[in-house]
C-alpha cells in the first residue's frame, strides 16, 4: 500500500470516527477526536433546532437526548442540511409513535414543499403538490396543496 493510499484510508477511518462514531484510528488521539465528535454532535442538534422551532418546542427538554440518539446511528451526510436532517429525525419520531401533534402542520407544509432523495437530500418540488394525512388523534384528514409559486394551503 502506498503512502497515499494509507493517507486516504487514514482520513476515512477518521471521518468514520467523527461523523459516525466508528472506533478513532490507530496514531490519533482519542480524547481530541472524541471531543471534536461530540462538538459536532451539539452543531447538529443546534442547527435542526434553528431550523425546526416547532419540533425543538414540541419536545422541550427532551429534544437534546433524543436528537443525540438519533443522530448516533445517523451518521451526518458530506453536505449537512439542517432542514433535511430535522426531516428525517423527525419521520423516525414518526415511525416509533413519539412525534407531537402539533408538530403534523409543519411537517405538511414541508413535506409539501420539499422532498427528500434517498441520499437525504432536499429538493424543492415544483408545480402543485397535493399532501393527504390522517391525522392519529382525531383521525381526520388533513390536507396540504402547494401551488406555483411556493404557497402551501392547509
Amino acid at each position: 500500500m502506498s503512502a497515499r493510499e494509507r493517507l486516504a484510508q487514514a482520513q476515512a477511518e477518521l471521518v468514520h470516527a467523527l461523523g459516525a462514531g466508528a472506533p478513532v484510528p490507530a496514531g490519533f488521539d482519542s480524547a481530541r477526536v472524541l471531543a471534536a465528535a461530540q462538538s459536532l454532535l451539539h452543531k447538529r442538534r443546534r442547527g435542526v433546532e434553528r431550523a425546526w422551532p416547532p419540533l425543538a418546542a414540541a419536545l422541550g427538554a427532551d429534544f437534546a437526548v433524543r436528537f443525540e440518539h438519533w443522530a448516533r446511528t445517523h451518521p451526518m451526510s458530506v453536505e449537512p442540511d439542517a432542514l433535511a436532517e430535522g426531516r428525517r429525525f423527525a419521520a423516525s419520531l414518526q415511525d416509533e409513535g413519539r412525534l407531537p401533534a402539533q408538530v403534523s402542520g409543519v411537517l405538511m407544509d414541508f413535506d409539501a414543499r420539499w422532498r427528500l432523495t434517498p441520499a437525504g437530500e432536499r429538493v424543492r418540488r415544483r408545480g402543485f403538490w397535493l399532501v393527504v394525512r390522517r391525522d392519529v388523534t382525531t383521525r381526520r384528514f388533513r390536507v396540504a396543496l402547494r401551488l406555483p409559486g411556493g404557497r402551501v394551503l392547509r
